[in-house]
């Protein structure tokens, strides 16, 4: 079995690419197994859920592990995770058998997003301190090559940059940039607010240009501009098409 993490940040056009995933028969798609372990469970990073969601033993890291080497067995293994979920869990030798990739989007877009779908997020929550901490893990650690996506790139040229990818990752490029079953992963309806271009779309298309907003609180124009250099650092490597 070829095993692909794509490690993203939240609102980086991640769960559109893991729907291309979600249309090759020879595929199974593990969407953010791990984010119970991040919020949920006794050794949780985040305060979020504190007095609204118990911990229980199917939150904990070694449970969530388990369940991913049970996953039905085929070709391809493709697991969609955010990259703060695993901030401070990561076990070096469980992660070492994983092609590691990464989708990362300018800040200045998605940063307004996540703040449209939570507006009291934290600056670990967008995402990119982590992916940055991943992507030196895999580059460094693992001696990986690196393997980026930019989202925006991604909407922009789909079929070609999903090529790219499937060739750098070492797999068959099947062309599911477009499709008509309606397959969806259980997790994408209980967060629908978070995933409805995946439940409702057919197919990935260029976006509307986007104007920069004048609105957004100072704080959250601060995160922007610091979480700058983390994408810096990661997109520099970004496949080119």
């Amino acid at each position: 079995m070829k095993k692909i993490a794509l490690w993203a940040i939240p609102r980086a056009v991640g769960t559109a690419f893991e729907r291309a995933f979600v249309e090759r028969d020879d595929t199974v798609v593990a969407h953010e197994l791990f984010m119970p372990c991040h919020y949920y469970s006794a050794a949780r990073a985040s305060t979020r859920y504190d007095g609204i969601v118990d911990p229980a033993p199917e939150y904990e890291y070694q449970n969530v592990k388990r369940s991913v080497e049970r996953l039905p067995a085929k070709p391809v293994l493709f697991l969609k995770e955010i990259a703060f979920h695993m901030r401070g869990i990561v076990q070096v030798d469980f992660w070492s058998s994983f092609t590691h990739t990464f989708i990362v989007r300018d800040p200045r877009v998605s940063i307004p997003s996540l703040y449209q779908l939570m507006p009291d997020f934290s600056f670990d929550e967008t995402g990119f301190p982590a992916i940055k901490e991943m992507f030196e893990l895999a580059t460094g650690t693992y001696r990986q090559p690196p393997i980026v996506v930019n989202g925006d790139a991604f909407r922009r040229n789909p079929s070609e940059t999903l090529r790219a990818y499937c060739e750098l990752v070492g797999i068959p490029f099947d062309d599911t940039t477009t499709w008509k079953t309606g397959k969806v992963l259980p997790e994408w309806e209980q967060w629908p607010d978070w995933h409805r271009e995946a439940l409702t779309s057919s197919g990935i298309f260029e976006p509307p240009a986007q104007r920069p907003s004048d609105d957004l609180p100072v704080h959250v124009k601060d995160m922007m501009a610091a979480a700058l250099p983390y994408y810096t650092a990661v997109n520099r490597h970004a496949i080119s098409v």
